[in-house]
């Protein structure tokens, strides 16, 4: 189990978040290029240290590689704003394409149709309302002056002006980026001191912390890789599939497309709108607009359910949810640059909650990974009653596994549960009925999918529930695991509750070879000695497993299994099955199995005499120890009440019994 995130109570909890959120946004003209800087870093940092690693100094190293991004950089805005301008210059030349269109199109919205009558209504209506306003105004109205018509001149900025206004306009972006290339250039320098801090401030385990910087680095790493990888993949196809259909500048529609697309859900769709305007731009008719559409489509599809899934796998490890949650968030907070940072920062925050402690309720939030185990899954849909979905998650369970294993890992599991909040008091009636019922739903449902047929011959094993009936439903899973392994086993239909003689007459007069006796309860011992007891009375030759699904494996070691009878205990549903198709061990008789005794001749009839009147002796001198211990336990309660005052009473052992009155030392009453 993971250590508790924190001491903090709620109030206080939300009282931080409240803050962290308060400083992210009104300290985001700093934070911004930091994030920025950051995320830039981990995909350069690796190579920086390859040249490095040549002999280079890192000084030289890093200034190659921001220059060489940089120039990159520039490279491509300059050649983006070239086709832009070659665009523009050809766009007058498509200007009667688009108002032929926009003709056409509003001479087939004016056609007859379905509408027009109550258009024409509509018009009435309001040209008779205006028409009523108009004379109501004219009559109330006293007779005014006429309003002189005024022009507005205006006036043409200074040089002065000019450039304020050039600096309002690009002066923010401008200051982003070089604070960007600022801070880029000191975390390459030096990262080793940036990693420092962050584990300081982290604060806890270094190894942990250390952990999750290195987890947060290569997971940012690998999906900032793996999208450039992705959108390469669609705009190499875009850009030659605009060229074939003939709409210009199709490279930079597919460059923009690859640039858009590192922004969640907008980028594809802004990347779209641009080829699609110029189609029905270029185009007279609707075919290179109807190509085009397909064209991305079909892109679409391939990206979104082909190379993703492909190339990302669980590189993020963020649910889908959280993606959208994320994305919503951080736009509300930076704008369109947190929209494009969203998902990055959200991978650094989960990552950080899986491996960090005090965080853990980030990694509950954003994490891929199941909140629940599958048995507490399943074990909260039985509390709700909702047995329908608990019957779907054992059908995906067992998909992926078997009955056996959904048994032993999750169906012993939820009713181990059931019986901690029983004992515990912490569930009520209608919870234990709603788990019961619906387990029972679920193994008698798990039956019908995976039947199995019981071999001919008498029965190899019984499964009892012992007292309550999540010892039932536990023999229920033991005995279709062991049925689905070749057993012919079955299940007793209730449990056993008092052993009485009924219980053991209902059994059968064969009874079977192993019976399993299955034990909820942490303290299974008075009633597991007397119920194995009675069943080797009645089938000695029979072999007695305890199923105890709720008591330790070393708690079980010190218990003497032996003199109550039983062959051995198990805690697992594995276990069980392999002690169970365990051949019996024979016991033997000078050499011979006495299973086989029968018709061996003399010396086999005298060796089985021999053990028959050494079973008589055993038990004789057990029941002469029995009565010499109730003997001295009368005749201590005796003297007490004779003398009125507590009496010490030594406890024998039976096995010391013998010994006492051997030594001429043992007390008669």
């Amino acid at each position: 189990m993971q250590e508790s995130e924190t001491s903090l109570p709620l109030p206080q909890r939300l009282l931080a978040a409240a803050v962290v959120v308060t400083a992210l946004y009104f300290g985001r003209d700093l934070l911004i290029p930091l994030a920025l800087a950051t995320l830039l870093a981990f995909v350069l940092a690796p190579l920086s240290e390859r040249i490095r690693r040549v002999g280079i100094p890192r000084a030289v190293a890093v200034m190659a590689v921001v220059l060489v991004t940089l120039g990159a950089l520039v490279g491509m805005s300059l050649f983006m704003a070239g086709q832009v301008r070659e665009l523009g210059k050809e766009l007058p030349t498509y200007q009667s394409n688009i108002a032929t269109k926009f003709d056409r199109l509003r001479a087939h919205l004016r056609a007859p149709g379905i509408f027009s009558e109550a258009s024409r209504v509509i018009d009435a209506v309001e040209s008779e309302i205006a028409q009523t306003q108009g004379e109501l105004e004219k009559g109330s109205a006293p007779a005014q002056r006429r309003p002189a018509r005024v022009e507005v001149v205006p006036v043409t900025p200074g040089a002065y002006a000019t450039v304020g206004l050039w600096l309002e306009r690009f002066g923010p972006p401008v200051a982003v980026f070089a604070t960007t290339l600022i801070y880029l250039v000191l975390v390459l320098l030096n990262p080793g001191d940036l990693r420092d801090r962050l584990v300081r401030l982290l604060g806890g385990s270094v190894h942990r912390t250390t952990d999750a910087l290195n987890d947060a680095g290569q997971r940012v790493t690998r999906y900032l890789t793996m999208q450039l990888v992705v959108n390469l993949c669609y705009a190499i196809p875009m850009a030659a599939g605009l060229w074939l259909i003939g709409i210009p500048g199709a490279l930079l529609w597919g460059l923009v497309s690859a640039v858009l697309r590192f922004i969640p859900y907008v980028g594809a769709l802004v990347g779209a709108i641009f080829p699609l305007l110029l189609a029905v731009a270029v185009d007279p008719g609707w075919s290179m607009l109807l190509w085009a559409v397909a064209l991305i489509a079909v892109l679409e599809l391939i990206s979104n359910n082909i190379i993703e899934p492909w190339l990302y796998g669980a590189s993020t490890g963020l649910s889908a949810m959280s993606l959208i949650v994320a994305a919503t968030f951080w736009t509300a907070l930076w704008g369109p640059v947190g929209l494009a940072l969203s998902t990055p920062l959200t991978v650094c925050l989960m990552v950080f909650g899986r491996h960090l402690p005090q965080l853990a309720f980030l990694d509950v939030l954003l994490g891929s990974r199941p909140a629940l185990e599958p048995s507490a899954r399943l074990y909260q849909r039985l509390l709700a009653g909702n047995s329908a979905d608990a019957i779907e998650l054992a059908d995906d369970s067992v998909e992926t596994s078997s009955p056996r294993q959904f048994y032993e890992d999750v169906g012993i599991p939820v009713l181990r549960m059931a019986t901690v909040d029983h004992r515990l008091q912490e569930a009520s009636a209608e919870h234990r009925h709603r788990v019961v019922s619906g387990m029972g739903a679920v193994i008698e449902e798990l039956r019908t999918r995976y039947p199995t047929d019981r071999p001919d011959g008498p029965l190899e094993a019984l499964c009892i529930g012992s007292r309550w009936t999540v010892d039932t439903l536990g023999a229920s899973m033991a005995a279709h695991a062991l049925a689905l392994d070749g057993v012919a086993a079955s299940a007793a239909p209730m449990a056993a509750g008092a052993v009485t003689g009924e219980l053991i007459a209902s059994l059968g007069s064969e009874g079977a070879k192993v019976f399993v006796l299955s034990y909820f309860s942490p303290k299974p011992q008075e009633h597991a000695q007397y119920f194995a007891r009675r069943l080797k009375r009645r089938w000695p030759e029979s072999k007695v497993v305890l199923a105890l699904w709720n008591v330790e494996g070393a708690e079980i070691a010190a218990w003497p299994l032996a003199d109550w009878g039983v062959d051995a205990a198990v805690g697992s549903i594995n276990s069980l099955v392999t002690e169970v198709s365990r051949p019996a061990r024979p016991r033997r008789c000078g050499g011979l199995d006495t299973g086989a005794i029968r018709g061996r001749g003399r010396r086999a009839r005298a060796c089985a005499a021999r053990e028959r009147r050494a079973r008589r002796i055993a038990a004789r001198h057990l029941r002469q120890r029995r009565a010499t211990r109730r003997r001295h336990l009368r005749h201590a309660h005796s003297l007490d009440h004779a003398d009125r005052r507590p009496v010490a009473v030594q406890p024998w052992r039976l096995d010391q019994v013998g010994s006492h009155r051997h030594r001429g030392s043992g007390t008669r009453a």
